[in-house]
Parts: structure tokens; sequence; C-alpha cells
């Protein structure tokens, strides 16, 4: 068992508070005899007593850990994100607590509840912040809360600034010689439609917000290219193509990790921010946030990029080479997936 202040003022001889006094180094222990001190230093030696890292910082109103709220840790994205901002994070001195919600709302606000009764200094919060009205429940209008999913304007944000690779993105559609053209998610819908509209070319087939929704747009509408903020949502769609036999369209998604990878000559683009950036960046804002409590609410955003297929190869390849991402590869390897 961890020796305290009571056992070695048990074996020293004297009070608990006295032991306190002397090991916290305070004012008053300069009137504790020589001998005294003498005698504790040999019970801290003697019991091998280490100061709880946990009461020390709750005692300076700080718990050195940081949340992070996230719908799950299955998938590639999330798994390497979890470790790489648990990493990050210890490099700023600071462990890092993980909630995961299992896509269930309710267990959601638990989740965020518990990180906060465990006195986490701040949240890194990846889903949907909850209203301000849960919130205020909670009495967290000034917890430190960072967002990487949403941007409630009352919180703090760190996202991706996808205007100029959205406007790439159609510029490259219009070279194309595309006129219509499907968006798969409302997340692009926002700067790409209108700068679509202003090239001529049509946005048709709807809004697909989520994988379980059939393609019966790609027969229906014939696109000349979809759209789509997931890798995940692209790659089965040309599966769907393929079972379908019909040509598979230009295809344009949001690139982050090798895995998002997709080697098909349907690709004619993607947006991709710098993954270890981003993620240095948020940690980095977080740490602001803590150290500058009463700063203005910020919502900092990464330019996205706009890649063409050649520079998309050359961009995977570097990350490849990169013993950054060594760890991702190894787990997507050791599972039999293509890399």
């Amino acid at each position: 068992m961890r020796a305290t202040i009571k056992d070695i003022a048990k074996r020293v001889g004297v009070s608990n508070s006295l032991v306190s006094l002397y090991l916290n180094n305070r004012p008053l222990a300069a009137r504790i005899a020589e001998s005294t001190k003498r005698k504790i230093d040999e019970a801290v030696k003697e019991l091998n007593y280490k100061p709880s890292a946990t009461a020390v910082a709750l005692k300076k109103g700080k718990s050195r850990t940081l949340g992070l709220v996230t719908a799950d840790l299955c998938s590639d994205y999330n798994s390497f994100f979890a470790q790489t901002l648990l990493d990050e994070c210890s490099r700023y001195g600071y462990q890092l607590l993980i909630g995961v919600t299992h896509y269930n709302p309710e267990e959601e606000q638990r989740v965020l509840a518990n990180l906060i009764a465990r006195q986490t200094d701040g949240i890194f919060y990846t889903l949907k912040l909850f209203p301000s009205e849960f919130l205020k429940k909670l009495g967290l209008q000034k917890y430190p809360i960072l967002q990487l999913g949403s941007a409630n304007p009352e919180f703090h944000s760190a996202g991706v600034g996808l205007t100029e690779g959205l406007r790439l993105c159609a510029c490259r559609l219009e070279e194309l010689g595309c006129r219509r053209v499907v968006i798969a998610h409302d997340s692009w819908a926002q700067t790409l439609e209108p700068e679509l509209a202003r090239r001529g070319i049509s946005v048709v087939g709807g809004r697909r917000k989520t994988l379980s929704e059939d393609f019966s747009y790609l027969k229906e509408e014939k696109p000349d290219a979809v759209a789509a903020d997931s890798s995940i949502y692209i790659k089965l769609l040309r599966n769907r193509c393929r079972m379908l036999g019909i040509p598979t369209p230009h295809l344009f998604y949001s690139y982050s990790l090798p895995c998002d990878f997709l080697d098909d000559p349907a690709v004619a683009g993607v947006t991709m921010s710098d993954y270890k950036s981003r993620l240095s960046g948020a940690v980095g804002q977080m740490i602001r946030m803590l150290e500058h409590p009463g700063e203005e609410i910020r919502h900092r955003k990464d330019p996205a990029r706009f890649l063409n297929t050649e520079e998309l190869r050359a961009y995977r390849l570097a990350q490849l080479q990169d013993p950054y991402y060594e760890p991702f590869l190894l787990k997507l390897k050791y599972e039999g997936k293509e890399i």
C-alpha cells in the first residue's frame, strides 16, 4: 500500500499536521527542530513515501486531467485520434480521461456529467454539443469545452475551414465538364452548392446524410460526380456502382489518414487538412483556454486544401513514410486491412 503522511507521523511520533507542514514547506516549518526534520526525512525514505499527484493538483485547483467525449473507439480514425490526443496531452503534463457514448444521447449526457464530476480541467468534445439549456443545468456556461465536431457559439471550437478547398473542388468539377453533381452531406453543401451554381452546375439527388440510405440516385439522376465529406461513403458508393454494373461518377471526398485513400481512377480530388497540425493545434488551443480563462470565445479553423489525384498520392506516400503514423499503419496491417 502507498505510504501516507499518517504513516510517517506514526513512525516519527509527531502529529500529521507537523509532517504536512514540513513536507509542504510551509512558513511555520522553520520552527520545527532539526532533529525532527531528519527523522521525517528518514521515514520518507524508509517508507518510500510519494505524494499523491492528484491531491497536490487539487490543492492547486487543477487536476492536470483533460476529458475526451467520443462516440466510439472502434473505428480506425477514432482509435488513432484518441491515442494521438493522449500522447499530445501528455506532452503538456496532462492525463486524458476518455468517455465513450456508443452513439447514445442519454449515455452522452452521463459521460459528460461523469467527466465533470472527476474534476477534469477541460473537455474535448467530438460530437454535437448539447443545447445551451442542458449545459446550463450542469453549470457549464464557462466550462473549458473545446468542440471538435460542432460549433455552439457559446463554447470554443476547432474545426476545418472548407471555403478555399471546396472552391477549388468546384473549379475541378467545371474542368471535368460536370453538369449534374450530388452533394452527399450538408457539411459540404453550404459552401459547395453556391460555387457550383456560379458555374452553371446543377445539384441533384438530394442529401444522403447516413450511410444506411441507398444509392438509388445513381440510376435515377445519373450524376456526373458525387461529393461527400466521408471516404467511407465514397467507398460504399463505388462498390454499389460495381454491383449495379454502372459507370462510377467522378468522386470527391475529404481525406485525413491513409485509410481514407481510394485507389480508383474515378477519384478526381479530395479536400484535406493536415492531421498532425490540426491535432496539435487543438491541444494548444485547449492549453491556452486553461491558462487564459477570461479570453473571448475563439472558433479556430484550419484551412482545407484541395488535392488532385497526383497530389493525393504524393501526400499519402509522405504519410506512409512518417514515423508519426506508424502505430496506425501497424494496426491496419495487423487487422489485414489494405494500406
